[in-house]
């Protein structure tokens, strides 16, 4: 009997299918994999026989039981033979890809007075998507003045330059809900070197600056002129950096004090991510020891002396992304991308711990005077 934790089915209105040769889901929030996507190979005469799957049908996708991506597409269907071998794959994503590609289309375009939430909610809701917020930066529910949608923005673009203003990273969950914000921590999955990690690879990197500034400016009007609103500049320091080398970053969008401090804390943040990259493999889907699949921000510690250069050789980081796998010559594996804890936040609330293992000491950005 077939263990019940290695078999993916593909779940439509017309039936299940489990026949694949080799599977591939995966989501990374660091690239465009945020939104869930999936690759299937079947290749069995009886199951090629009887693969109705096309561009189009709606899917539910599990693994060992448990849904990854609820209400996806298909969205390419490639069929191959010859007088050996045949074959199909089906390609496809998570509901969310849809808002990747559509542009945003009703409402005025424009938002006076809106937090980042209600803005994302409204361009959201014609595909049935939803935007929530957890454990968000302070500052990240501050209103923007005036938000306006550029001609042929699509929902992910929209939301993409909203979330670096407000010094959040998003992913989309299993129904294709955007998530925005770390989750709560929730205990730790533990991996060893010589116990449960079938191969690894580890790349540490210097920064290259010390010193980040975000510029914006902001409208002018008769009670607010002058430097103000034309030099808005916040910055942040990163130490271990090149003495005297700074990157200046022009904001996407006018904003205030507030906003610019909020913005050179995402970058310093994508500058962390950078810094401390580990890969593992391990066998099976399910995380060792505890059960259940992985999201983004998920917390992990690895411990490998042939990685890690420091005395423990024992590091906590926080997962970027996922990839599961099953074919016939690796077996059934998943693959994590880790990064350093920095990189989904900066600072603890007091910004005086550091929250991070990796630790460049980043500080929080300050207001910056304008030369």
């Amino acid at each position: 009997m077939t263990d019940p934790d290695l078999i993916c089915e593909v779940r439509t209105e017309g039936g299940t299918y489990r026949d694949w040769i080799q599977v591939q889901v995966e989501q990374n929030f660091m690239n465009e994999g945020w939104i869930r996507s999936f690759r299937l190979i079947c290749a069995e005469p009886s199951a090629v026989a009887s693969m109705k799957l096309k561009p189009g049908d709606r899917v539910d996708i599990a693994l060992a039981g448990q849904v990854v991506i609820r209400e996806g597409y298909i969205r390419d269907r490639q069929a191959s033979y010859d007088a050996n071998r045949h074959a199909v794959q089906v390609t496809g994503h998570g509901k969310a890809g849809l808002i990747t590609e559509a542009s945003i289309n009703g409402g005025t375009g424009q938002y006076r007075g809106y937090k980042l939430d209600a803005i994302a909610n409204s361009v959201l809701k014609p595909y049935g998507m939803t935007f929530r917020v957890q454990n968000g930066s302070a500052g990240w529910d501050t209103p923007f003045d005036n938000v306006m949608v550029r001609r042929g923005e699509t929902p992910f673009d929209l939301i993409s330059r909203l979330c670096k203003q407000r010094n959040l990273f998003f992913y989309a969950d299993a129904a294709g809900n955007v998530m925005a914000g770390p989750k709560s921590d929730a205990g730790t999955v533990a991996f060893v070197e010589g116990q449960n990690i079938l191969s690894a690879n580890c790349q540490l990197r210097r920064l290259s600056v010390e010193k980040l500034i975000v510029d914006s400016q902001l409208p002018g009007s008769d009670s607010l002129f002058g430097r103000k609103v034309a030099e808005v500049q916040a910055s942040s320091t990163v130490k271990g950096g090149t003495s005297g080398a700074m990157r200046t970053v022009l904001a996407e969008m006018p904003l205030d004090q507030k906003g610019a401090q909020l913005r050179t804390n995402w970058e310093a943040a994508a500058l962390q991510a950078m810094a401390l990259q580990l890969q593992l493999t391990y066998q099976g889907w399910l995380k060792p020891g505890v059960g259940g699949l992985w999201d983004p921000s998920d917390g992990v510690t690895v411990k490998s002396p042939m990685l890690l250069p420091t005395e423990s050789a024992t590091e906590t980081l926080k997962v970027a992304g996922y990839s599961y796998q099953q074919d016939a010559n690796a077996g059934t594996t998943t693959t994590l991308d880790l990064i350093n804890t920095l990189a989904w936040q900066q600072r603890k609330g007091d910004a005086t711990k550091n929250d991070g293992f990796y630790d460049l000491g980043n500080a929080p950005a300050q207001q910056e005077a304008a030369t």
